[in-house]
């Protein structure tokens, strides 16, 4: 029970702080509409959809670097001995690097996501 509990309120932060970015980016694009330039409803859409790709791509160097996960942890054959007396502190390093690699990534998609989902939004609400 207790894990689950840790567990719900892990996922809860990380849906938190993307709304929270997502609300930020909002702002940040009806502040450059409104104060900057007039935009029209299409292009305050527009413009918050681009945010959204914008985020999206910021993803694109976790994604690639989760891509060299196949290799093995020894390299060289002359370290291999030494390697394999310590596979287990490098193994659970590179574990904790994938999984910081895929929680950016897959926190920078939501929040594209959520961009994009509010471009939509923008765009049938003031149709």
């Amino acid at each position: 029970m207790e894990n689950a509990k840790k567990s719900l309120l892990s996922v809860g932060r990380f849906l938190g702080v993307v709304l929270l970015v997502d609300l930020g980016l909002f702002l940040a694009v009806t502040l450059w509409c409104q104060m900057g330039t007039r935009c029209t409803p299409l292009e305050w859409s527009e413009r918050m959809f681009w945010v959204g790709i914008i985020v999206m791509i910021l993803a694109a160097p976790a994604v690639f670097a989760m891509l060299s996960t196949g290799r093995g942890f020894s390299g060289n054959p002359m370290t291999a001995g030494m390697d394999n007396a310590i596979a287990l502190d490098i193994i659970k390093s590179e574990r904790q690097g994938l999984n910081k690699r895929m929680i950016y990534a897959l926190r920078m998609g939501l929040i594209g996501a959520g961009a994009i989902g509010i471009s939509a939004l923008i765009d049938v609400l003031t149709r």
